[in-house]
């Protein structure tokens, strides 16, 4: 006879696991351009970090993301976001955290719901401004 404890063990690993791996389960790596200025919140002594920004009109090839704006290269935003709608940036921003005024940053993200995991920082080489990208904005450049 199994005793019930021994159960109880079990399905709270299961769930544990489950959980872990809902939290990690994200959608696939794309740039976002954003152009200051972006204020970035630290709390929890540091652990959480945000960054709060707007959708921009239209993808960052046709237009300059405006202030305060983020878009995506080629695209505007994806449904369920619009132009104009708060999303947030989560994960240190490195050279672009507190983002200045007029400087544009490329930053790989995933989503998850209306917040963007930050995976990697892309840094423009040979520009006086870098780590600051310029336009031509483009596409590509964050791992799949």
């Amino acid at each position: 006879m199994i005793k019930s404890r021994w159960l109880a063990i079990a399905g709270a690993s299961v769930v544990c696991c489950t959980v872990s791996w809902m939290a990690n389960a994200q959608g696939p790596t794309f740039a976002v351009y954003c152009r200051g200025p972006l204020v970035t919140f630290r709390a929890d002594g540091g652990k959480t970090i945000t960054t709060p920004f707007k959708w921009a009109k239209e993808g960052a090839t046709k237009a300059n993301p405006g202030a305060g704006e983020c878009a995506r290269p080629e695209a505007p935003p994806q449904a369920p976001d619009k132009a104009g709608d708060a999303g947030t940036l989560i994960g240190n921003l490195g050279p672009f955290d507190n983002l200045p005024v007029e400087t544009v940053g490329k930053i790989c993200v995933t989503k998850n719901g209306n917040q963007f995991a930050v995976k990697q920082i892309l840094r423009q080489l040979g520009h006086q401004t870098a780590p600051y990208h310029i336009p031509p904005l483009e596409n590509g450049g964050c791992p799949g």
